[in-house]
């Protein structure tokens, strides 16, 4: 039997003469071979998103900071489109449509930039010509359109 204090793992080995015995640290991964018993503490509370992502997501750029901008976000949460960090619950094509609404309604010229920085995105452009491109979304484009005005 070993203990190992700093991980707080127990291993508990019965190895034949045909069994080799590997313990050796490994991250990310539990096994078990027969016999042996693998004891682990419970991992702590899971983060959303890593810290220097989640303290990155309460910055918000400047044009989406303004009064007019926390009113939209009020109504993007209200609908479930954004989280508490204001980001994206939707499909990508789905957020392109929603951002792409926002900077018209903010007159924000360089939309995908201010958009992909903050939701920490890349193309978002090719994102919304597949929204454009597909009928699906044409319903959400409508609802963007009516709440967000």
């Amino acid at each position: 039997m070993e203990e190992n204090k700093d991980k707080n793992v127990v291993n508990h080995f019965e190895a034949g003469s045909n069994c080799q015995v590997f313990n050796a640290p490994i991250s990310g991964c539990v096994f078990a071979m027969p016999g042996s018993t693998v004891t682990q503490n419970a991992p702590q509370q899971v983060r959303d998103l890593p810290e220097e992502q989640e303290s990155k997501a309460q910055e918000q750029p400047a044009e989406l900071a303004m009064p007019r901008a926390q009113e939209l976000w009020a109504v993007a949460q209200e609908e479930g489109w954004v989280d508490e960090h204001l980001q994206p619950l939707l499909s990508r094509p789905m957020a392109a449509l929603l951002a792409d609404r926002m900077a018209e309604v903010l007159g924000i010229k360089a939309k995908w930039k201010v958009f992909e920085a903050m939701w920490h995105r890349k193309n978002m452009r090719n994102d919304y010509n597949t929204a454009l491109d597909q009928q699906q979304y044409d319903e959400y484009r409508k609802k963007f359109l009516r709440l967000i005005n």
